[in-house]
């Protein structure tokens, strides 16, 4: 009887051997898969990162071509505004974003080359605006700037 035992003993134990045997296979296929998956995500990663750090190189060029362009603007509007008038516009354009101070600039050149006034989203870039229209068309007519712009006109026949 008790070799019965010892058998039935040894077949429970060869089962749950396989049992356990097929549970690690099944571990072992779900790691292999996850380290697949691994790599994959880490390969991602990667071409993230390098794109991010391409984006932000970018984005810093960007910003400095911005900064440049915004520096010859305001170097040309302030050539038609006395000293006075040039610190009034810097206080008011010290409040605006980069991208925001050129859109004024571009609308003031607009303003001062065609004598077109544009169309400003904002109520407040809309009364900046038209204080510096004012400023320089009360500035304008004593700089050397207004004579110069007047001579190439006259010279060139547009007036």
């Amino acid at each position: 009887m008790e070799t019965i035992i010892e058998n039935a003993d040894i077949e429970l134990m060869k089962l749950n051997m396989s049992h356990l045997t097929d549970q690690l296979e099944e571990a072992q296929q779900e790691l292999k898969n996850t380290q697949s998956s691994l790599k994959v995500v880490s390969k991602e990663l990667r071409d993230t990162k390098n794109l991010l750090h391409a984006a932000v190189e970018l984005k810093i060029k960007a910003e400095e071509a911005a900064k440049q362009c915004e520096s010859v603007m305001t170097e040309f509007v302030a050539r038609w505004l006395t000293k006075e008038n040039q610190s009034r516009m810097a206080q008011m354009l010290r409040f605006y974003y980069p991208e925001q101070r050129i859109k004024i600039m571009g609308a003031l050149l607009t303003y001062l080359i065609f004598g077109k006034k544009m169309r400003l989203e904002r109520e407040v870039e809309k009364t900046h605006f038209q204080l510096m229209c004012e400023k320089i068309d009360e500035d304008a007519i004593t700089l050397p700037a207004h004579s110069l712009m007047v001579r190439l006109m006259q010279k060139y026949g547009t007036l």
